[in-house]
């Protein structure tokens, strides 16, 4: 058997992520409104209800 040690980690691998992650501050609260709960997608407005391209919505009454 070869006695091979793992390669090093590139500089990608061993950086600390650059993204700082996001405050509840940061969010906008229409947005999040306007995300579908079942896949994260963003939902169409169309007269009373939100609906998503994945068949979920949410009709006025869902709102209150």
């Amino acid at each position: 058997m070869l006695n091979q040690s793992a390669p090093a980690p590139t500089s990608d691998e061993s950086a600390p992520a650059s993204v700082a992650p996001t405050t509840l501050t940061d969010v906008d609260p229409g947005l999040v409104m306007t995300c579908c709960a079942n896949c994260g997608a963003q939902m169409i407005d169309r007269k009373c209800k939100m609906i998503c391209e994945c068949g979920y919505f949410l009709s006025c009454s869902d709102y209150y």
